[in-house]
C-alpha cells in the first residue's frame, strides 16, 4: 500500500493538482462489481464517495428549479430569504452600507464570516475592504448555478476554518449539451421604479470523453429613492421618534467646549429641538431621508467556464476558470460635518471662536463608485489507482480586487474650515455651487483652497489552495470508506486608503487601512464505516497550523463523529458532534486605527449633572486589529430524522447546538466609559469632554466572550399527480429555540432569541402545480414578531434599562405568485409578482438604531413587484 501512495502522489503533483475531490460536485466514480457498476457520488459534508445522498449530515438541497420559482435573479437575493438566514446580512442594497457593493451571508447568526462558501466543493475566498472572511456573493454566476446545498452542520474537520455555522456550496452544470439562453425584467408597481434586468446565457458540449461548459450573467438595477418606500421615506417615524441629524441645514452654531448649541438664525422654528450634541440649548435638526436612496444603482456580470476530461480509462482532470465584475453607484446624503468658525469671521456675531455643525448640502450628494473584480483559476486530476482508491489533486488560485471613489461631496473638514477663515464661503447661507468642485479655489488673500476633495480605497486579496490526497475503500474489511489528505491555504491582502481619510479628515466619513497575510497548513483523515447495511458510522480528524508573517497563531485538531441508522426503508435518524474553530480574519489581525461613530452615556458627566448630562449622545470610537489573537473554538451537536411517511411524503426534522469560545470581539464602548478608571487609556478627553469631535473611546479587539444558539429546522415535502399534472406542496422552516450572546466576557450571556433581527421563526411554504407544458406556484415568506427595546440593557444584567419602553415587532408574511407557459417555439414565458399584498417592512426603531426604521437584513422594502421572464434551449 505504501509503493501505491507514493506513486499516486508523484502522479497527482506531476498532473499539477490536488485533493481527493474536496466534498459534494456531483462526480461520478464507478465501482466494478462483476457486470454491475454502483455509481457513488460525493455529497456535501463528506470527502467520501457514497452511494446514498442522505448520510448522517444533515444536508438542505435547492435545485435551479426552486431557486428560479422563487423570482430572484441573484445569488445573494435567494439566499436572503432562506429560512436559515441570520442577521448579520449585509449587501449593497442597504441604505447606510458601507461594505463596498459587497454581499455577505450569515446563517444561524453567528456572524457573515462563520459560514464557508465552496463553489464545486472548492473553497471562496472573503473580501479585502477590512480584510473580511465573508464571501462576496455578488461574484457567484447565477446562470451556471444547478444547485444550491446547505450543510447545516459544524465542518471544520472538513472543510477546515470557519465552518462553524454550516457550509454552503454552489454547484454549476455539468454535462451539459447545448445552449440555453434567458432574459428577466421587473419592477415596482406602484412607483415604476427599481428595475431589475437580468441576461443568462449558458453553452456546453458533452461528449464520451469531455463535457465542456461556458456561462454568463448579467445583472442590473436602478435607484430606488428613499423618498418613495415606506417608513425610510422620513426620519421622523409614524411613531413619531425623531430620527433627524443634529447635523443639518442651516446648521446648529456650539460652544468650543461643547457647553451650548444655539440654532443658526434662519432655522425653521420646527426644526428646532433641544439639543442631543451639547449639555445645553437647542439644535436645528435636519431630515435627511430625502438625500438618501433606499436601493443603488448597480450592475453586474459573471463568466464561468469550466472543462472535464477523460484522458484514459484511470485518469482524468478537470480546469475552470471564473471572472467577475461589479459596480455600484452609490449617491447618498450630502456630508454632516463639524466646522470651525474664527470670531473674526463676518459671520461669527458671538465674538469668540465657535464651532457650526451642518450639512454640505450646497455641496450635493456624497457620490462613490465602488468596482470589485474577482478572478478563479482551478485545475486538478484523478487517478484511478484501482477499482478501489483514487488519488486526486487540485490547486486553485483567487485574485479579488475592491476599490472605490469617492467623486463629488467629500468635503476636507480643515480645507473648509480654512476657506470660511479666509471669507470664500459663508457656513450659515447656500453657496455657488461651483466652490464645491474638487479644483481649487482662490480666495481674496490669494490663496488656494481645496474645499471638495476625491478620495480612494484600494483593495485587494489573493488566495491559493492546495490539496492532495486519496480516498477509497478498505479492501480488507467491506463497508470501509476514507479519505487522507494535505492542504495549505495562503492569503495575502492590503487595503490602503488616502490620507484624508486615514487622518478623519473627510466630513461625515473615515476609512481604514491595513496589510497582512496569514498562511493554513492541515493534514486530515475521514473514516466512513457500515458494519450491516442500515447502519453507518463515520468520523473526521483535521489538523490545521496557522502562521502569519510577525506571528504564529498556533494549531487546532478538530474533530467530527456522526452516525445515522435506517430501522426501516422509510426513516433515516442521524446524530453528529463536532469541535470547530474560526481563525482571525485578516482585518482583525492587521487592520489599521479607523474611527467610527456610535452613541454612549458618559457616565462622568451623569454622575456631575444627572439631570442634563445622562442623555445618550454620539462620540467617536477608534479601533484597529491585533496580531496577538487567537482562533475561536466552536462545539456542535446535531441530531434529527428523515422520515418518507407515505409515498410521495417526506418529513425532515433536525435540532442543531452551536457553542462558541474566545469569540473576537472588543470592549464595549459604554462598558469602557462605565470603568474609565479601570481603562484609563482608553478613554481620550478634549477639556474634559468626550463628544468633543476630537475625543474618541479606544476600543480593543480581544478573544473574549462566547456564544451559544440552538434550534430546530423542519423540512415537508409532499408530491402527488393532480388534474394531469403534478402538485408539489413544501416547508421549509426554522424555529431559534435561544441565541445567547455577551458584549464581552465581563457582561453575562443574553439570550436573543425573539429579540430585534432575532425572530424565533422563519418559514417558506411552496405549493406548485405544474405539466410540461405550463405551470403556476404560490410562495409564502414569514417571519415571526419580535420585541424591541429601545432603552437597551442595564450594564452587567440582562434587563432593560426601561421595561416600559419594550414593544412588540409584528410578524410578516409575504405572498409570491408565479406561473409559466411554453410558447409553441419552446420559449418559456413566466411571469410573476412578489409581494402581492404589498407588506411594507415591520416597524422596528431598535433595528436601525433609529432611522431607517426597520430591519434591512429581513426585509428588502421593493414593495409590489412585477416581472417577466423568457428563456429558450437550443
Amino acid at each position: 500500500m505504501n509503493s501505491l501512495l507514493a506513486k499516486s502522489v508523484r502522479l497527482a503533483l506531476i498532473g499539477g493538482a490536488t485533493v481527493a475531490a474536496l466534498s459534494s460536485t456531483t462526480a461520478l466514480a464507478a465501482e466494478e462489481d462483476g457486470a454491475n457498476k454502483v455509481e457513488r457520488i460525493e455529497v456535501t459534508g463528506s470527502r467520501i464517495k457514497r452511494v446514498d445522498m442522505e448520510g448522517p449530515s444533515p444536508v438542505q438541497v435547492f435545485d435551479k428549479a426552486f431557486i428560479e420559482a422563487t423570482g430572484t435573479q441573484t445569488v445573494a437575493d435567494f439566499l436572503f430569504q432562506s429560512n436559515f438566514a441570520g442577521p448579520g446580512l449585509t449587501s449593497e442594497n442597504a441604505t447606510l452600507a458601507q461594505g463596498a457593493g459587497t454581499a455577505n451571508f450569515d446563517a444561524r447568526g453567528f456572524g457573515d464570516d462563520y459560514t464557508v462558501f465552496l463553489l464545486n466543493g472548492r473553497r471562496l475566498p472573503g473580501s479585502p475592504v477590512g480584510g473580511s472572511a465573508a464571501t462576496d456573493l455578488n461574484n457567484i454566476p447565477m446562470a451556471a448555478v444547478e444547485r444550491i446545498e446547505f450543510l447545516a452542520d459544524g465542518a471544520s474537520a472538513i472543510y477546515g476554518a470557519d465552518a462553524i455555522s454550516g457550509v454552503i456550496n454552489i454547484i454549476t452544470k455539468k454535462d451539459f449539451d447545448g445552449l440555453s439562453v434567458k432574459a428577466q425584467y421587473g419592477q415596482n408597481l406602484e412607483h415604476s421604479d427599481g428595475e431589475r434586468t437580468s441576461y443568462e446565457l449558458v453553452a456546453g458540449s458533452t461528449g464520451e470523453k469531455h463535457s465542456t461548459l461556458v456561462a454568463f450573467d448579467y445583472f442590473k438595477q436602478e435607484v430606488v429613492e428613499a423618498v418613495n418606500r415606506p417608513l425610510i421615506n422620513s426620519a421622523v417615524s409614524p411613531t413619531g421618534a425623531d430620527g433627524r441629524s443634529p447635523a443639518g441645514f442651516p446648521g446648529t452654531w456650539l460652544e468650543e467646549d461643547f457647553s451650548t448649541a444655539y440654532p443658526v438664525a434662519d432655522c425653521p422654528e420646527s426644526s428646532k429641538r433641544p439639543t442631543t450634541v451639547t449639555e445645553a440649548g437647542f439644535e436645528c435638526a435636519y431630515d435627511v431621508a430625502p438625500l438618501y436612496q433606499a436601493v443603488p444603482k448597480s450592475e453586474r456580470f459573471n463568466l464561468f467556464a469550466s472543462h472535464h476530461q477523460e484522458f484514459s480509462d484511470n485518469l482524468s482532470g478537470f480546469f475552470e476558470a471564473r471572472y467577475s465584475r461589479a459596480k455600484t453607484e452609490v449617491r447618498n446624503g450630502a456630508a454632516p460635518g463639524l466646522f470651525e468658525v474664527p470670531a473674526s469671521s463676518p459671520e461669527n456675531t458671538f465674538g469668540r471662536d465657535m464651532l457650526i455643525y451642518r450639512r454640505t448640502v450646497d455641496a450635493g450628494p456624497r457620490s462613490r463608485d465602488g468596482v470589485n473584480t474577482a478572478t478563479n483559476l482551478a485545475f486538478g486530476l484523478d487517478y484511478r489507482l484501482n477499482d478501489s482508491h483514487t488519488v486526486s489533486g487540485y490547486y486553485a488560485k483567487s485574485w479579488v480586487n475592491q476599490n472605490q471613489m469617492g467623486l463629488n461631496g467629500q468635503i476636507s473638514k480643515k480645507g473648509l474650515s480654512d476657506a470660511v477663515a479666509a471669507g470664500l464661503i459663508k457656513l450659515t447661507e447656500l453657496n455657488p455651487a461651483e466652490l464645491w468642485t474638487t479644483e481649487p479655489h482662490t480666495a481674496a488673500n490669494g490663496k488656494k483652497y481645496w474645499i471638495s476633495i476625491p478620495t480612494h480605497r484600494q483593495a485587494a486579496l489573493t488566495e491559493e489552495i492546495a490539496n492532495i490526497g486519496m480516498n477509497g475503500d478498505f479492501e480488507v474489511m467491506e463497508g470501509l470508506g476514507y479519505a487522507v489528505g494535505y492542504e495549505t491555504r495562503k492569503e495575502t491582502y492590503y487595503d490602503y486608503t488616502d490620507i484624508a481619510q486615514i487622518t478623519a479628515d473627510v466630513a461625515g466619513g473615515a476609512a481604514s487601512y491595513g496589510i497582512g497575510d496569514r498562511e493554513m497548513k492541515a493534514a486530515y483523515a475521514e473514516l466512513a464505516f457500515t458494519p450491516i447495511e442500515s447502519l453507518e458510522l463515520s468520523g473526521a480528524l483535521r489538523y490545521d497550523d496557522i502562521t502569519t508573517s510577525v506571528s504564529d497563531l498556533g494549531s487546532k485538531t478538530t474533530y467530527k463523529l456522526a452516525a445515522s441508522w435506517r430501522p426501516v426503508d422509510s426513516l433515516l435518524l442521524r446524530a453528529s458532534h463536532a469541535t470547530g474553530f474560526k481563525a482571525p480574519a485578516l482585518g482583525q489581525l492587521f487592520l489599521g486605527e479607523s474611527f467610527g461613530v456610535t452613541s454612549a452615556i458618559d457616565t462622568k458627566a451623569c454622575q456631575a449633572d444627572p439631570v442634563n448630562g445622562c442623555s445618550k449622545r454620539e462620540l467617536q470610537s477608534k479601533s484597529g486589529g491585533n496580531k496577538d489573537l487567537k482562533p475561536e473554538e466552536s462545539t456542535s451537536y446535531n441530531f434529527g430524522f428523515s422520515w418518507e411517511a407515505i409515498e410521495g411524503l417526506s418529513i425532515t426534522t433536525d435540532y442543531w447546538n452551536i457553542e462558541v469560545d474566545g469569540k473576537i470581539g472588543s470592549l464595549g464602548v459604554q462598558e469602557i466609559i462605565n470603568n474609565e478608571d479601570k481603562y484609563p487609556q482608553l478613554v481620550h478627553r478634549v477639556g474634559g469632554n468626550l463628544y468633543h469631535p476630537d475625543a474618541y473611546v479606544a476600543t480593543n479587539l480581544q478573544n473574549l466572550s462566547s456564544e451559544k444558539g440552538r434550534g430546530i429546522d423542519f423540512d415537508i415535502g409532499y408530491n402527488f399527480d393532480l388534474a394531469g399534472g403534478t402538485m408539489s406542496l413544501g416547508l421549509k422552516s426554522s424555529y431559534l429555540i435561544e441565541h445567547l450572546r455577551q458584549s464581552s466576557a465581563t457582561q453575562p450571556l443574553c439570550d436573543d432569541a425573539g429579540t430585534t433581527s432575532e425572530p424565533e421563526w422563519r418559514q417558506n411554504l411552496r405549493a406548485s402545480w405544474e405539466t410540461s407544458d405550463y405551470g403556476v406556484s404560490a410562495n409564502a415568506r414569514y417571519i415571526g414578531e419580535t420585541t424591541d427595546n429601545p432603552a437597551g440593557k442595564l450594564t452587567g444584567t440582562c434587563n432593560s434599562q426601561d421595561p416600559s419602553t419594550i414593544v412588540t415587532a409584528d410578524s410578516y408574511t409575504q405572498i409570491d405568485l408565479q406561473a409559466f407557459y411554453f410558447l409553441p417555439t419552446g420559449t418559456k414565458l413566466t411571469v410573476g409578482l412578489r409581494n402581492v399584498f404589498d407588506e411594507a417592512p415591520v416597524y422596528s426603531e431598535e433595528a436601525g438604531g433609529g432611522w431607517p426604521f426597520y430591519d434591512q437584513a429581513l426585509y428588502d422594502n421593493m414593495g409590489r413587484y412585477m416581472y417577466l421572464s423568457l428563456s429558450h434551449s437550443f
